[in-house]
């Protein structure tokens, strides 16, 4: 199945994390997302740094400093931050537009397919925002445990 890099889910638990700090208007320390979210600390600063870039977080440094979300967060999608880490997310290598290395390249029926798992993971980042995934995660902190399994089952 499809499988999102450890550096972007990283990066949305980080956007979660500021999220829940929003309303107190205070600046989160990387070490302490880090923590909370059992992250490294170094892995981290790389991908706030590439949400600093891409105008998602701003980050202070200094004593005092830290790292704060630069827009509200019902207005920053997923697909934000995924173009911020990943650039567009293909489920294929034949859908990037400069690989050409398929022997079948758009003569394929299976294309077409990818296509439109692309469209449809694509279409799920755009209309998921941080404010959703807060409001998810305080729903499901401190409740009971859910598998996996029985995530997707409700799908």
């Amino acid at each position: 199945m499809l499988k999102i890099s450890q550096k972007l889910e990283y990066a949305m638990r980080a956007m979660i994390e500021l999220a829940q700090h929003r309303d107190a208007d205070v600046l989160v320390p990387a070490r302490e997302i880090a923590e909370r979210q059992q992250i490294p600390v170094r892995f981290l600063e790389q991908q706030l740094g590439a949400l600093s870039k891409a105008g998602l977080v701003e980050s202070f440094r200094g004593a005092g400093g830290g790292c704060r979300l630069a827009r509200a967060p019902e207005e920053i999608t997923m697909a934000d931050i995924a173009d911020a880490i990943e650039g567009q997310i293909f489920p294929m290598f034949c859908l990037e537009p400069s690989d050409h290395t398929c022997f079948q390249d758009s003569q394929c029926g299976l294309q077409g397919f990818w296509a439109d798992v692309a469209r449809a993971v694509q279409e799920v980042f755009q209309r998921t925002t941080v404010a959703d995934l807060a409001a998810r995660h305080r729903t499901m902190s401190g409740s009971v445990l859910v598998s996996p399994e029985q995530l997707v089952s409700r799908l």
